[in-house]
């Protein structure tokens, strides 16, 4: 009986552990959760820092995943290691090219603000060409092309 409670509780741990990879994997983002992130060279304490991000909300595509640690890259294309503690499901993106921000998903609705390049900016919502996002105030629409993060 006690043997046959653990052999339960055991395959119940490595299906919730296998079920947290899977979901990762499908998520081809993330950002960073905090204002300071090391970057590592390999997955793990043990291997040196190779950068710090100094931005929160700093979106980043997943390349791998080992144990608690995430492969990514930024926008410019720098690899490196973090750790899944460090990282955050929030979508952000950052402006790759000026644009309009829109009251709808629509290229001839009202325009309520510009968005420059570089501008980190939260996404709420995609839809086929269209994402509905947040920056400081300002709310509304900008077409996909124009930002780099998930979509």
């Amino acid at each position: 009986m006690h043997k046959y409670f653990f052999s339960i509780i055991l395959a119940l741990i490595l299906i919730l552990i296998s079920n947290q990879t899977v979901s990762l994997e499908k998520k081809k983002f993330l950002s960073t959760k905090y204002n300071e992130v090391n970057v590592r060279k390999g997955p793990g304490k043990n291997h040196y820092v190779t950068s710090v991000f100094i931005k929160k909300c700093l979106p980043l595509k997943i390349i791998s995943t080992f144990d608690s640690w995430v492969k990514v890259s930024d926008i410019e294309g720098d690899v490196g290691w973090i750790s899944k503690s460090q990282l955050s499901e929030k979508k952000c993106g950052i402006i790759i090219k000026e644009t309009s921000l829109h009251s709808f998903p629509n290229i001839k609705s009202k325009k309520s603000a510009i968005l420059k390049k570089n501008l980190l900016i939260d996404i709420k919502k995609c839809e086929q060409k269209w994402c509905k996002i947040k920056y400081k105030k300002f709310s509304g629409w900008i077409e996909k092309g124009f930002f780099w993060g998930p979509n």
